[in-house]
């Protein structure tokens, strides 16, 4: 299991013995800071295995509580953001762990023997499928979420007003990005249900050559269909891989940004 690094906390002022000092204001400079390194641990994570992942982020939330408290920042904000961040990482534990068991299984393969396997294969795309939109819709209204989160967490408003705009700025560019990688893998699981609907509808008429693993069918037409749904899946693989390497080289071209 994923382990997380706790918030620090904050050790209670000292007594005081003249006039009580005001709280700082929250600083612009704190804030992005939060943001750029949280933001940067949700994308890299699309590439990186789950170690590798797990780790970033528990050092890039005790960076980001540390670089609150040492602000001045709301900690209460600051731990409203790390909660919506953690839907998103468990979300994407869930989706990749459905595309794991595609793989397992070689679905991609149309590895059939027996037609109950279609089935098998069609519900583990299903449940690819579910988790792709659970995905994206967190993404989608993550301002929504993430005002949500800082509401409950009783915010003070401009606090909340003030985390929400950068919150915005760093992650606005990232949501064509997000977007397009989940559209992605909503066309390979929409591309491989055809081939398993096409297999499963002739079933009888085509077989699989267990020495070369090429599927083989009695129809020229139904050989065609199949070519083209295949082609559609391989082409919606490599769409999806180039728009999870552009969604990392734009992490890298701006590592730093800040209003």
């Amino acid at each position: 299991m994923t382990r997380f690094v706790r918030p620090m906390k904050l050790s209670p002022p000292p007594p005081a013995t003249k006039a009580r000092r005001r709280p700082r204001r929250v600083g612009k400079t704190a804030w992005a800071l939060i943001f750029v390194i949280l933001a940067a641990a949700i994308a890299a994570g699309l590439l990186l295995d789950r170690r590798a992942r797990a780790r970033r982020e528990a050092v890039a939330r005790e960076q980001a509580t540390i670089a609150a408290q040492s602000a001045g920042v709301n900690v209460a904000a600051a731990r409203a953001i790390a909660h919506y961040l953690a839907k998103i990482e468990a979300q994407l534990r869930d989706h990749e762990a459905a595309l794991r068991q595609l793989e397992q299984h070689k679905v991609f393969s149309w590895n059939i023997h027996e037609r109950a396997e279609i089935e098998t294969d069609r519900q583990m795309i299903h449940d690819y499928l579910a988790t792709n939109a659970r995905l994206a819709k967190t993404m989608q209204y993550g301002a929504d979420l993430v005002r949500a989160e800082l509401n409950t967490a009783g915010v003070p408003p401009a606090v909340r007003d003030s985390a929400l705009a950068l919150f915005a700025k760093s992650q606005g560019p990232l949501i064509p990005l997000e977007t397009r990688v989940r559209d992605c893998d909503q066309l390979l699981g929409e591309s491989a249900l055809a081939v398993l609907d096409l297999l499963d509808l002739n079933w009888g008429s085509w077989h699989r050559d267990d020495a070369t693993g090429r599927l083989d069918f009695d129809n020229s037409i139904i050989l065609a269909t199949f070519k083209d749904y295949a082609e559609k899946t391989k082409a919606a693989a490599a769409a999806q891989a180039e728009a999870e390497q552009d969604l990392v080289a734009y992490q890298n071209r701006h590592p730093g940004t800040s209003p």
